[in-house]
């Protein structure tokens, strides 16, 4: 469904609240977004977001809970991957030892490489792919490579099969919008019951294969981050997904 509008009016206030980060609400999935944005237990939660977006603007777009874990897990030698850039690269990148960023959208590309620029930090990995290119972003690494990975991006079933083996024993999978895509109790409008199951095939590979690892499902009725802590030991490493192909 598609909603043309005339005038910009709108546009800095969406942009302001983060209801419309890439600019398209107007033009692309416009109805079921707007389900959500009118819900009443939805429009309390978000208010509560947005307040603590205004206090704390330099945090990552994921919930409060799950930013408190992460904030205090991550050490000066870690190496990160990020699915999907936006704030929270800065945030990440100010605590970690390296960090890969990858992003399809060039506009917002723009926006965080000048962030990156302001705030020197050298760090960072940050590329610019074509979505034909995304899910080969992480090719290149070897397994058990990434002390810590975030999955925030697109085509997220295959972001998840491709960190699964890059992640160190012990690594720590964060996944936002988990509620979208897997199965939960969450109360967060639109997530996905049990009896629903995962979203997709793939999605469903990735759950099989994150059995038996610690897991924190974090929610503030706007935003559900899972953290999936890789078992110290972990099961015999299995090709990582994608590359039998190659």
């Amino acid at each position: 469904m598609s909603f043309p509008i005339r005038s910009d009016s709108l546009r800095p206030l969406l942009s302001r609240v983060h209801a419309d980060p890439y600019g398209n609400l107007f033009s692309e999935n416009t109805g079921p977004r707007l389900h959500k944005a009118l819900s009443p237990r939805y429009v309390w939660s978000k208010l509560a977001v947005i307040l603590y977006e205004k206090r704390h603007p330099r945090h990552p777009w994921i919930n409060r809970r799950a930013i408190d874990l992460l904030g205090g897990h991550l050490r000066p030698v870690h190496r990160g991957f990020e699915w999907g850039s936006g704030v929270g690269t800065c945030w990440l990148a100010r605590r970690s030892r390296s960090l890969v960023s990858v992003e399809h959208h060039a506009g917002w590309y723009v926006r965080v490489k000048r962030q990156l620029e302001a705030e020197r930090l050298p760090n960072v990995d940050y590329r610019l792919v074509a979505e034909l290119d995304y899910v080969e972003a992480m090719s290149e690494f070897p397994d058990c490579y990434f002390d810590y990975v975030l999955v925030d991006g697109l085509f997220r079933d295959h972001a998840l099969l491709r960190s699964i083996p890059r992640l160190k024993p012990g690594g720590w999978l964060v996944f936002d919008n988990a509620n979208w895509f897997l199965p939960s109790d969450s109360r967060t409008p639109h997530s996905r019951r049990p009896r629903d199951g995962p979203a997709s095939e793939l999605f469903s590979q990735a759950a099989g294969r994150l059995t038996g690892w610690g897991t924190v499902w974090t929610t503030d009725g706007v935003n559900d981050t899972a953290v999936f802590v890789k078992p110290a030991r972990a099961a015999a490493a299995v090709p990582a997904y994608g590359d039998a192909e190659r």
